[in-house]
């Protein structure tokens, strides 16, 4: 009896130990995490604390899921006190890798078309990057709720990505009862002037919000080109009720060219858009970039300059 009742303690305790070590293996003991972003798998720190943030859009919507960062680039816009007092690191497209990497960050949050060049450098220090793909407004909702999950704060951005949709959809529904404006979206820069496709920031609302963008009937629906050339021959062709002006570069000395142009040229000054003085120059940082959290502002911009209805949120 004595030994059955000894075999039987020891029984236990091997028990008691194994459950021990599967205890101290599981993930919750775990120092990284796996999270997805448009196809691409990151490892990721478990609960990054010093995130260093290459891109102030990106950095914007971290503060909005409640994360923290250690730095930020430089920028002529106005940034919420908390933001402005971060370390800057030069423009977006030139970081400074010293300065950076003696931030010690535990995580490094960038963009992959502009930060790529810096991995290498980053990976050699031993350093997690983050640089995703983030171009069209159609990553709004998944980067917010990725950053949730990154910064362990995924009920925050589900509250803040379902009041981004329901905005959205608010602009969306102000315009259901509209007769499609029939618009042409021009990129401006100091060489010329392009014409956008639905690949671009400001034409892709356009679509979304129903209108007619005359440049598509020119276009192959399998490019990729963001805008392309689109001569005044043809803009006159088409000769849209609206004209949205995006401009790239020096943008009050754009807008003043164009402008002179409007008038001095005949092919422009016979335009519909430009007899009805409905050409709309839309401010570059809600219309070239992404504009992030305030695509529903841009989109109602765009809405109250088209049919003159005002929506807000």
């Amino acid at each position: 009896m004595k030994k059955l009742l000894l075999g039987s303690i020891a029984l236990v305790m091997i028990v008691l130990a194994l459950a021990g070590c599967g205890k101290t293996t599981s993930s919750s003991s775990a120092t990284t995490k796996e999270l997805t972003f448009n196809g691409q798998t990151y490892t990721v720190p478990k609960d990054p604390q010093k995130i260093a943030v290459l891109s102030n859009s990106v950095l914007s919507m971290l503060y909005a899921v409640d994360g923290k960062a250690i730095s930020r680039v430089s920028t002529t816009d106005p940034l919420p006190p908390e933001i402005e007092a971060l370390p800057v690191l030069g423009q977006t497209a030139n970081i400074n890798m010293e300065q950076l990497l003696g931030l010690n960050p535990d995580l490094v949050l960038g963009l992959e078309n502009q930060h790529k060049k810096y991995e290498s450098q980053l990976q050699s220090s031993k350093i997690p990057n983050v640089l995703i793909n983030y171009d069209g407004i159609k990553d709004n909702v998944p980067l917010i709720k990725f950053l949730g999950v990154l910064t362990n704060h995924e009920d925050k951005a589900t509250t803040l990505a379902n009041t981004y949709e329901s905005n959205v959809n608010k602009v969306k529904d102000s315009v259901k009862a509209q007769q499609p404006a029939r618009v042409a979206v021009l990129r401006a820069t100091g060489k010329g002037v392009t014409a956008e496709t639905d690949a671009a920031i400001t034409a892709s609302m356009v679509k979304d919000l129903g209108m007619t963008n005359v440049v598509s009937t020119h276009l192959d629906k399998t490019t990729t080109d963001k805008t392309v050339p689109y001569s005044l021959e043809t803009l006159a062709a088409d000769d849209p009720d609206i004209i949205f002006v995006v401009t790239m570069g020096k943008e009050e000395e754009i807008t003043k060219a164009m402008k002179k142009a409007m008038t001095d040229n005949p092919a422009w000054a016979n335009l519909k858009a430009v007899q009805n003085n409905r050409v709309v120059y839309l401010p570059s940082k809600l219309f070239l970039l992404n504009p992030g959290l305030q695509t529903p502002e841009a989109m109602a911009r765009l809405v109250k300059e088209a049919y003159g209805i005002d929506v807000t949120f």
